[in-house]
């Protein structure tokens, strides 16, 4: 179908400004009523339509008042007795300007923005020069939105511009929009004969001019949308800025009187807090709150189906939840998700960095519309009210989408060391066959990259000895030894000992930011692993982690616990000139350690809760000094779970990737890295064989995907971003973005890849050279290097927002 021509192009902001500025307005005759006057096209059938009016034809059309229906949408009727009770014509009033209005400079200037416009074309559901027409239906003001629930959790700005310290509240631009339907283009939209909808629109409207198949734009008497945009509106288009998005539904019930039975008005909270954050790392957030009461089926029907869904037979549950919605409603849901992503057209998103939804009608909607939604954000289940638990449960049961795992068979799975290369599996294969969104493979150049290693390892392993990559590599021998020299223990307690400061010092193994670096009295200025390593031994070495001074070289929950904020930064040598990134991720990771090792006493002891005791659990299973990998396994992924920050089943580092999601297979969209939990695994794995202990199936260890391997195969082309934006400096990510989940499953299978390759051109076996010498050897050390060829400081090419817990 063809785009019908228009004669002359749609008038700049600027223009229309001019023309319904107050001045003009008031010095500007009466209109009289054009509702007779013909569009300037003409639609031969009825179906399908030969042409389809853009959105400038509509906004003409509202500007020559040749529209169905009544202005103020719902509240039409209001205004009719309101006037004829006032004596006023509020027809003449309602395009008159006050001397006092104007427009936003910045919100003018978006919507001038070509990259705003060229979203334009696809809406169908405003007028999106509604709030400079004639007769205005869309309007803007400068608001501050408070929540008691955020109090104590937002952060203030020292400037105020975006959380105002004084009472917590938020400050942001909201803009009313009430609806100008593109009837053709809706009917499209929807799927449905154009005058088949018209027919039923005038069944339940009664508004006769509905029937006429030349007029387009409908004022439907619903009511409207509000955005409210926390942040600069500009930065939409800055491929650098983060987007937050909640498009949220009315729920009069939870969102103003706080009733338990939905999750409404915590996900509104929760998610204003978030486009707050968003906004203060020099992002965008915004909520769209829709007028689309009970799922637009209205209150009295939404509580007629709570009433029946509390006193059915067997009291409420999940599975009835939908069913008695259907029974006194006829349908589940009348909203027409396909108009929703409209609002988010209008100010010219492309790009949505966190979709804080469940829904999969919304996301569906959102993704349809050609909008690339990044990463998902689930309501925390400490945020579900006492009584929405069964709604969650329902919703999540029909498809929408969840964090929360708790199926044990799931959890499990998830954990397993298998699952890990299974599920990268997929999207390497989906790659290859150019079924993904964030990156396209270029195998081709795998052996340069292969190469590049092979030179890296005979530099710095001529002989080819390489040792496996763990935590160890990264301490000083000497330093190891001379502190090893002074335990007076037996073998197993040295064991327990070196385990005790290699977890600690794992866990504290996280970027740490190109600006923070470490003074070690015995080698100097240190940054990056080898700085983090050393800051962690001279802790363990001053005792910090143990609460028994008698004992100081050990870990224990007591010590840990003790542990302040302040002390760990003392520690870390932070000031104000040396700033490390995610401080207070490892801090927290320490206090859950703590947790951790008293809830296991399983693997960690009953009586002295330490990291050292998991030797003694390991050495039960083995069989001739032999063990399987997966009992240590066990004790890292079980034993200490409760680590990670809260997110389902506390499932740690695994992530969603949406394209993998199989209908009716739950989690199948899940993907399990367990970085750091290998990366521990592989530290933990020479103190036992120091005791003789020979660890089987080390193969189902996999190589980590953090952003030195996966940096290395972007830097050589292996790997190619399809948006150029990906690599852009100031861009950053979110470990939980599907562009970085993507990034880091491919980097997993091509840690194989490359392994193979290195192993013949060196004419090794996988026994000779297995994966962690690789590693070792090898890929992480070429990452760096390359890294440091191509970008000054040597950072990653792409942007991680980092916590302390991932990276």
């Amino acid at each position: 179908m063809k785009e019908s021509k228009r004669s002359k192009s749609p008038k700049p902001v600027e223009e229309v400004k001019r023309a319904n500025s107050p001045k003009a307005k008031k010095a500007a005759p009466a209109k009289k009523s054009k509702l007779d006057v013909k569009p300037n096209y003409k639609r031969k059938q009825h179906n399908p339509p030969l042409t389809r009016p853009t959105w400038e034809e509509i906004h003409d059309d509202m500007e020559n008042e040749r529209a169905i229906g009544c202005y103020g949408n719902c509240h039409g009727p209001y205004h009719g007795i309101a006037a004829v009770r006032a004596g006023v014509d509020l027809k003449r009033v309602h395009g008159t300007r006050s001397p006092s209005e104007h427009y936003s400079d910045k919100l003018s200037e978006h919507m001038e923005h070509p990259k705003t416009r060229e979203q334009w074309k696809k809406i169908f559901t405003f007028d999106p020069l509604g709030m400079y027409a004639n007769i205005p239906t869309m309007a803007w003001t400068e608001a501050c939105i408070t929540f008691p629930e955020l109090k104590d959790t937002l952060k203030p700005c020292p400037d105020g511009k975006v959380v105002d310290g004084r009472d917590m509240s938020i400050r942001c631009m909201k803009v009313a929009m009430d609806y100008v339907w593109n009837l053709p283009r809706f009917a499209e939209a929807i799927g449905q004969d154009e005058k088949v909808m018209r027919d039923a629109l005038y069944e339940y409207t009664q508004n006769e001019n509905i029937k006429d198949m030349s007029r387009n734009a409908y004022l439907p008497p619903v009511g409207g949308a509000t955005c409210y945009i926390v942040g600069d509106v500009r930065k939409i288009h800055d491929p650098s800025a983060e987007v937050a998005v909640r498009v949220h539904d009315q729920c009069t019930g939870s969102d103003t009187m706080g009733t338990d039975i939905c999750t409404c008005r915590p996900y509104l909270v929760y998610s204003a807090q978030a486009a707050a954050e968003c906004a203060q790392r020099g992002g965008v957030g915004v909520i769209v709150y829709y007028q689309k009461e009970g799922r637009s089926l209205g209150e009295v029907t939404k509580f007629r189906v709570y009433n029946a869904r509390k006193m059915q037979e067997g009291g409420d549950r999940p599975e009835m939840y939908f069913a008695q919605t259907e029974q006194i409603a006829g349908i589940r849901d009348a909203r027409f998700q396909e108009m929703m992503p409209d609002a988010l057209l209008w100010l010219g998103i492309s790009r949505i960095d966190w979709l804080l939804s469940m829904s999969a009608e919304k996301y569906d909607a959102i993704t349809s519309a050609g909008i690339r939604v990044m990463q998902r954000v689930a309501l925390p289940n400490s945020w579900v009210p006492k009584g929405a638990g069964v709604e969650i449960t329902a919703k999540v049961a029909s498809g929408y989408h969840s964090d929360e795992v708790d199926t044990e068979n799931i959890i499990e799975n998830l954990r397993a060391l298998p699952m890990v290369r299974e599920r990268c599996r997929e999207i390497f294969s989906m790659c290859q066959d150019g079924k993904t969104h964030g990156f396209s493979l270029h195998m081709d150049k795998l052996d340069a990259c292969a190469n590049y290693v092979v030179k890296t390892i005979k530099a710095r392993f001529p002989n080819l000895k390489i040792p496996p990559h763990s935590r160890w590599r990264h301490f000083q021998e000497s330093d190891i030894k001379s502190l090893q020299s002074n335990w007076p223990v037996d073998a197993m307690e040295v064991a327990r000992r070196k385990i005790d400061l290699v977890t600690v010092s794992v866990l504290l193994d996280a970027g740490a930011g190109n600006a923070w670096s470490y003074h070690s009295h015995s080698q100097g200025v240190m940054k990056r692993s080898e700085g983090l390593a050393a800051a962690s031994l001279a802790m363990f070495m001053e005792g910090l982690f143990s609460s028994d001074v008698a004992i100081p070289h050990r870990v224990n929950s007591h010590g840990l616990e003790s542990i302040s904020l302040v002390s760990l930064a003392k520690a870390f040598q932070i000031s104000s000139n040396n700033q490390m990134v995610g401080l207070e991720g490892r801090h927290g990771l320490l206090l859950s350690l703590a947790n951790a090792l008293k809830a296991s006493p399983k693997y960690f002891g009953s009586e002295v809760h330490r990291p050292g005791n998991v030797v003694d659990f390991v050495m039960k299973s083995a069989v001739n000094g032999q063990v399987s990998i997966t009992v240590l396994w066990e004790a890292i992924t079980v034993g200490l779970e409760n680590i990670w920050p809260a997110k389902g089943s506390q499932r740690g580092d695994v992530h969603v990737y949406t394209d993998m999601k199989k209908l009716g297979t739950p989690f199948s969209d899940l993907v399990p890295f367990h970085k750091l939990s290998q990366w521990l695994a592989y530290s933990m794995i020479e103190p036992f064989q120091e005791l003789g202990v020979v660890f089987t199936d080390l193969n189902l260890l996999t190589g980590l995907s953090e952003y030195r391997n996966g940096g290395l195969f972007i830097d050589f082309g292996v790997i190619e971003p399809k948006d150029p934006v990906t690599l852009s400096a100031g861009k950053s990510f979110s470990t939980g973005s599907e562009t970085i989940v993507e990034w880091r499953a491919l980097t997993v299978c091509l840690l194989d890849e490359i392994a193979t390759l290195v192993r013949k051109k060196l004419k090794k076996t996988e026994a000779e050279m297995p994966l962690a010498s690789i590693l070792e050897g090898g890929t992480w050390q070429a990452g760096r290097s390359i890294a440091a060829e191509k970008r000054p400081g040597g950072g990653p090419p792409i942007g991680v927002h980092l916590f302390g817990t991932v990276f």
